[in-house]
């Protein structure tokens, strides 16, 4: 004899029609990595972003950012447009209000030169 699920429910999961496991909402800390990081990315002189974490409550977001910038471009410019750029994106793709975006910038890299002081790295568009 074969149960069949009643209707309105996914077989084997018990869960709602539609459903294939819990739901995420936009506001997960991965989506929220995800998205400040492609954020941060587009300011022009950041060279490379990676998440150090992500603190979510229901309401908001903060966020702490490491990014390595190129010489000749204002670091405190830079990361005011990070913070700025984040915060816009974050809020905007979430509706999760930005409480704070903190950005270390962890190395500074010269054109011709990369970060180890070998190879001839150049700066992206910027």
């Amino acid at each position: 004899m074969t149960t069949r699920p009643s209707a309105g429910t996914n077989p084997g999961t018990g869960l709602a029609a539609g459903t294939t496991g819990p739901e995420r909402r936009p506001g997960d800390t991965a989506d929220v990595a995800r998205i400040a990081v492609q954020a941060a990315s587009l300011v022009p002189g950041v060279s490379v972003v990676r998440p150090a974490a992500v603190r979510l409550d229901d309401q908001s977001v903060g966020l702490d950012l490491h990014l390595i910038t190129w010489y000749g471009h204002s670091v405190p410019t830079i990361a005011e447009t990070v913070r700025a750029v984040v915060t816009d994106q974050v809020a905007a793709q979430t509706g999760l209000s930005v409480a704070v975006v903190t950005v270390t910038v962890d190395d500074l890299l010269v054109p011709g030169v990369d970060s180890s002081g070998v190879g001839t790295a150049t700066p992206e568009d910027g």
